[in-house]
């Protein structure tokens, strides 16, 4: 069995009904790109200037990253435990 030539796979697609050439369409079409579906969602990069600006204020600057490590420790005792995954 040979391998179909462009040109004959035209040919064949252009015989199909024409809704079956729109879903033949859709499946060649290169998907979007990462970029393409962020604007579409309207998600824009990550801003790491504004993301420190929203957190000031979240925990006092005289505390240390131990002190939070502790605090999360302790509120972490107070849910269930996490199941382990097989």
């Amino acid at each position: 069995m040979s391998t179909p030539t462009l040109e004959k796979v035209v040919q064949d697609a252009k015989r199909l009904p024409l809704e079956d050439q729109q879903l033949l369409a859709e499946l060649i079409r290169p998907p979007k790109t990462i970029e393409q579906l962020a604007a579409e969602q309207g998600i824009k990069p990550f801003d790491f200037a504004e993301a420190r600006r929203a957190a000031v204020g979240i925990w006092p600057e005289d505390e240390s990253l131990d002190d939070f490590t502790l605090w999360l420790r302790e509120s972490r005792k107070d849910r269930a435990p996490e199941r382990e995954i097989d």
